[in-house]
């Protein structure tokens, strides 16, 4: 069993801006953990740049972005050197509880960037300047700004529509009346580059995985790609997992991987390409993983260059499977852009596993029994592939895909045996941003856990992903060797995990769904925002739309796609109420969308 790494601020590891981080091959490491202590969480933490030295390939030490954090300082905007700062290309994750309060400094210590390495350049010329902020990903939190009126220092909720600036890249004002305008649009703009938040985390918060990353529209991509994410965790897996059907033998703690998914386009001479491209590895045959952890550039486009794939900051590490009863994976693809089609592939037959499905995007998986295949696939957004939890019903050889989508097929007799009924599948579809935990345990080709024979192995990889005629398409490439310690005994878990619907419970009346949000104040809806006529709905255009001067459709007068978006207002009917119509028009970042709330923070 591995060791998990679970420390208060005060002994935090020394993963220090460029030091050399564990390797190919070798095992792999927990991301660096900040838990809550008292309640709280108060650091600060710094976007700054850094050498990656994980790659372990000779010649490729790129620059890369990362979040440099300690204990909030008395004063200043540095961390001092030592076991108390900590700054993992990997990412690192910030452990709460619900009704913790999570309170960052935050500083902006990035290099400015070339126009050139900014696609939506042309849009906004201030991104040069690479202006961040702090978005926790998935959290139910307040999208709160400026609590408190100039000249006080103000503080931030979970606003994406700030924009700090580091005042080293220059004056985002000097551009004169036009650098002005472009600034409005930037909401609430940080100039001295530190900003502080508070974010309250309610006391009803579901448990599950989330994560945090920045979210400024135009150059977010360009920080992601670079390394700037990491993760967050709410509560404790036991709140919603167990093993079998017994309760009182929950998941343990030590029995949780966090696994961080990140991938760098590094050019040749070291260059990061920030605009991730997904040709950049376009000589790979269709299907077939070229490399443990990377891909070789494309030798017309990218000679020279690679593009890493890794795991809390290593490439093509070893994951020991200890247990007998397996482990739960926390996954978060973290890329600006790349997806993956996830399969734990046994070393000895050539085939996908069955894994256990536990949770997507931090909402736990609980069916009753009898669900059907359509129901569980909606649910999952179709990004997972199933199988069956068991033995098949039938001689083996004799089942057909059609057969998977009869009730209650999925379990084979699991579903009467439990519950909740259990989610398996050989596939795991993640686009850019998705969380997924899954059991991850020895089981046979009958998809039986089972005492692991000796010398059993797996290789964790994507399959590649290709989103449809026109579309991307992210190459194959295998992220991990698993590895499974022979004749294991269980301990909790005989067959699968039972998954309790905690998430189910956010709409309860005392939910974070329906209970009111305490330290929320209504704000005056501004003038011509209503609430619609009950039953009716928006209806929302995203296109291309023509612009005065434009060289062709949707283009503008240098030929860079414009984005737009249009609206309109839908009866019960689902007929358009007439004169409520609004064509595409050019994507504004500093026009509101009014969208007044409810009851339960219901549309209106």
């Amino acid at each position: 069993m591995f060791r998990s790494i679970c420390v208060a601020i005060a002994s935090f590891g020394a993963a220090l801006l460029g030091e050399r981080s564990q390797g190919l091959a070798a095992t792999i490491s927990e991301p660096p953990v900040i838990a809550s202590a008292n309640g709280v969480i108060d650091i600060m933490m710094i976007a700054q740049a850094g050498t990656v030295n994980s790659f372990d390939v000779a010649g490729f030490y790129p620059t890369g972005w990362f979040y440099t954090v300690c204990p909030r300082p008395e004063s200043g905007t540095t961390c001092p050197s030592g076991a108390n700062t900590i700054s993992p290309y990997g990412g690192l994750r910030l452990a709460l509880q619900p009704g913790d309060k999570l309170k960052i400094r935050f500083v902006n210590k990035l290099p400015a960037v070339p126009p050139d390495q900014i696609e939506r350049i042309v849009d906004d010329a201030l991104l040069a300047l690479n202006p961040t902020n702090l978005h926790t990903h998935g959290l139910i939190v307040l999208a709160a700004a400026n609590k408190v009126a100039p000249p006080a220092t103000p503080v931030y909720g979970d606003f994406v529509f700030t924009s700090i600036f580091n005042p080293a890249n220059g004056d985002p004002d000097a551009g004169g009346a036009s650098a002005h305008a472009m600034l409005h649009s930037h909401g609430d703009v940080v100039k001295t580059g530190v900003a502080d938040y508070d974010i309250q985390i309610p006391a009803n918060h579901p448990a599950g995985s989330f994560w945090f990353h920045p979210h400024v529209h135009g150059i977010a991509l360009n920080q992601l790609s670079a390394g700037l994410s990491g993760i967050i965790t709410i509560g404790k897996a036991a709140s919603y997992a167990c093993g079998d059907e017994d309760c009182a033998k929950p998941i343990l703690e030590t029995d949780i991987r966090h696994l961080i998914i990140k991938d760098m386009q590094v050019l040749a001479g070291n260059a990061p390409q920030f605009q991730e491209d997904p040709g950049f590895c376009a000589n790979q045959p269709d299907k077939t993983p070229i490399g443990n952890g990377m891909c070789a550039g494309d030798p017309g486009a990218y000679a020279g260059g690679s593009w890493f794939f890794t795991l809390n900051g290593q490439r093509y590490p070893t994951i020991p499977v200890a247990s007998g009863d397996g482990e739960l994976w926390r996954f978060t693809n973290a890329s600006g852009s790349a997806s993956y089609d996830l399969q734990l592939v046994d070393d000895a037959t050539g085939q996908p596993m069955a894994v256990q499905v536990v949770s997507i995007d931090g909402v736990s998986l609980s069916f009753p029994a009898g669900s059907t295949a359509g129901q569980i696939m909606q649910v999952g957004g179709n990004r997972i592939k199933l199988a069956r939890c068991g033995p098949p019903p039938h001689p083996r050889g004799a089942s057909s895909a059609a057969s998977v989508d009869a009730p209650g097929a999925l379990t084979d007799g699991l579903a009467q045996s439990y519950s909740s009924m259990p989610v398996c599948a050989t596939d795991l579809f993640l686009t850019s941003a998705t969380r997924v935990e899954i059991h991850v345990a020895y089981r046979n080709a009958d998809n039986v856990l089972t005492v692991a024979p000796r010398g059993a192995t797996a290789t964790l990889r994507s399959a590649g992903v290709q989103t449809g005629p026109g579309g991307d398409s992210w190459p194959a490439v295998n992220l991990a060797r698993v590895t499974f310690s022979a004749g294991a005994p269980h301990r909790i878990t005989e067959a699968v995990h039972v998954v309790k619907g905690a998430a189910s419970s956010v709409r309860a009346y005392d939910g974070i769904f329906k209970a009111a949000a305490t330290d929320a104040a209504r704000a005056p809806l501004p003038a011509g925002c209503a609430a619609l006529a009950p039953g009716h709905r928006r209806r929302i255009y995203f296109g291309n739309p023509n612009v005065p001067g434009g060289v062709g459709p949707g283009q503008d007068a240098e030929g860079n796609a414009i984005f737009g978006l249009g609206y309109e207002e839908i009866d019960p009917f689902g007929a358009p109420v007439p004169g409520t119509f609004v064509d595409l028009t050019r994507f504004d970042p500093s026009q509101l969308v009014c969208l007044p709330l409810g009851p339960g923070q219901t549309a209106r």
